[in-house]
């Protein structure tokens, strides 16, 4: 064997040994040994390794099954570095820091004062500079280990922003006046494939998912055999342009009659507020307007939404969708009518759901995805954790 081939075999097999510590969150050498496979001394070294890098710390607890000492249980280091996630909406900013253990252990909104993006970048490094110092103080030995942006619209695959539909942001690049400004690595990349991306790290850790955003536009993040589909450039999942009414209304994209101008949820707003609803649906509401005009404005809104999700299916043939909105996220029912709407004989799926993750996912899934890269892993799964039942409590 040369020396190459002995570099890749250890990386390996360190990543094999970290995918399984995160995933069971505590467990012993000998734990480890018998669930991957790899012999005693291997795991030994490597978890040495690691336990000096201080990414794993061993911690005495829990009863002996035989008489002596109790077993020596390993776990991550949850201090031993923090990362940040961040979702640049249409007029804010939401902001996650994470710790190893993939803990939202902070988060901040800032209410974006100017929509042009120069001015964005630096409203988010003021705000963000400070916080940093001094999170940095508390986890060590490596601090800051990256930043994952979340940018509504089209990122291509050099992480530059083609373009924003709702800002109207084209051919820009932050990435390098975040990374010099920051002195950190920094990922650029669309909001849905983080919000995906999260999805599978904190509450369904299958190989292939969909999660379909659908707050003021309409996006689709992919996940497939455990990676983020981008497609050709990484335009991929710009779903809410398909075209729905070839003579519909106009676009900011330049199309017409594309399925976010009639199944977004602020498609679904700006026709009630048309139909004169007489209760107002809010973002958090579970309860549906009950005048007629509205009911009619809500079952057209849920055909169309339904229109789009039965094209999906049929082109991907997905597992799992997860439906992610500020509206129907509290309302279930919704999920319930756009099943019975889907009536094609070639529809196959197993589940279509609401996200659980809610608004803060793409900034939760760009956190995630900086501790993957940290860690060198093909797959980052948190579900054991259950951080999700308590992230708005953060």
């Amino acid at each position: 064997m040369n020396t190459g081939d002995a570099s890749y075999i250890k990386q390996l097999n360190r990543r094999i040994l970290i995918e399984e510590i995160i995933k069971n969150r505590s467990l012993s050498r000998s734990d480890l040994a018998r669930i991957t496979g790899l012999n005693k001394a291997t795991v030994s070294a490597q978890v040495s390794d690691l336990i000096a890098e201080k990414i794993v710390m061993e911690k005495k607890e829990g009863e002996s099954i035989t008489r002596g000492r109790k077993p020596i249980l390993l776990e991550l280091n949850a201090n031993g570095a923090f990362s940040i996630g961040i979702d640049i909406v249409e007029d804010y900013i939401n902001i996650i820091f994470m710790n190893l253990k993939g803990e939202a252990f902070h988060k901040v909104r800032i209410t974006l004062q100017d929509a042009v993006l120069e001015y964005a970048v630096d409203q988010l490094i003021v705000t963000i500079t400070p916080l940093i110092e001094k999170f940095k103080k508390d986890y060590q030995p490596n601090g800051l280990v990256g930043i994952s942006v979340g940018i509504h619209g089209i990122v291509n695959d050099k992480e530059e922003i083609i373009f924003t539909p709702k800002q109207k942001w084209s051919n820009i690049n932050i990435k390098d006046r975040l990374e010099e400004a920051l002195q950190t690595t920094v990922y650029i990349d669309n909001n849905a494939n983080l919000s995906v991306f999260a999805e599978q790290a904190f509450d369904d850790p299958i190989a292939d998912l969909f999660c379909i955003t659908l707050y003021s536009g309409i996006g689709l993040g992919i996940i497939n055999e455990n990676k983020i589909y981008r497609g050709y450039q990484g335009f991929a999942g710009e779903i809410g342009h398909m075209v729905v009414e070839s003579k519909g209304l106009p676009c900011s994209c330049g199309n017409t009659g594309c399925w976010e101008l009639y199944a977004s949820e602020r498609a679904l707003l700006e026709a009630l507020e048309k139909a004169d609803s007489p209760t107002s649906l809010q973002a958090t509401s579970k309860v549906l307007p009950a005048s007629e005009n509205s009911a009619m404005a809500i079952d057209s809104y849920l055909d169309y939404l339904a229109v789009g999700i039965n094209n999906i299916i049929n082109i991907f043939n997905p597992e799992k969708i997860i439906l992610n909105g500020a509206i129907i996220n509290g309302n279930s029912p919704f999920i319930t009518e756009i099943e019975h709407k889907l009536k094609s004989k070639i529809n196959n799926y197993r589940e279509i759901r609401a996200s659980r993750l809610g608004e803060y996912s793409c900034a939760l899934g760009g956190a995630a995805f900086v501790i993957k890269n940290f860690f060198g892993v093909n797959k980052i799964d948190y579900t054991g954790y259950e951080y999700f039942t308590s992230i708005y409590d953060v």
